[in-house]
């Protein structure tokens, strides 16, 4: 059966680094703090998964943070909102890859595209999810930058 992507799917950000994964998940948090993003908690899935079930999965941190200005706003669309943050990075290897994989959902492009914004708000949503978009878009430019500076 065949799903229809919404932007919020198509839009994710992706990309790999070519480094340890131990050393690709301080990189990645840093890398979002430095763009003001504060980090609410790194989770280690794998661990956890093991921890509590017994089953070994690959290793999958979650780089769960929030941006000020992000929560500001969407706190000033409407308090439900925050509902949906904060934002979430997850870093994950996969068999037979010998690279880092970094992956990013907007949270505010699911805002808009699960339609939890209240009517008459759209046009705040938008600009909302548009400065989402250039804060995360630091992100994953310097992840790249000074990951290659590092190799």
């Amino acid at each position: 059966m065949s799903h229809a992507r919404t932007p919020t799917s198509e839009e994710a950000l992706h990309l790999t680094l070519d480094m340890d994964f131990e050393d690709a998940v301080p990189h990645v948090q840093l890398e979002h703090e430095l763009a003001d993003f504060e980090t609410v908690k790194v989770t280690r899935l794998d661990e956890m998964i093991e921890g509590m079930l017994g089953e070994a999965v690959e290793r999958t941190a979650l780089l769960v943070v929030c941006h000020p200005e992000i929560a500001r706003d969407a706190l000033a669309i409407d308090r439900t909102l925050a509902g949906m943050l904060p934002c979430t990075t997850v870093v994950y290897e996969k068999q037979d890859d010998d690279r880092v994989h970094v992956h990013h959902v907007s949270a505010t492009k699911a805002i808009r595209d699960l339609g939890c914004c209240p009517e008459g708000t759209e046009a705040t949503v938008d600009d909302l999810v548009e400065l989402t978009a250039e804060r995360m878009a630091t992100v994953w430019e310097n992840i790249e930058r000074h990951a290659d500076e590092r190799g």
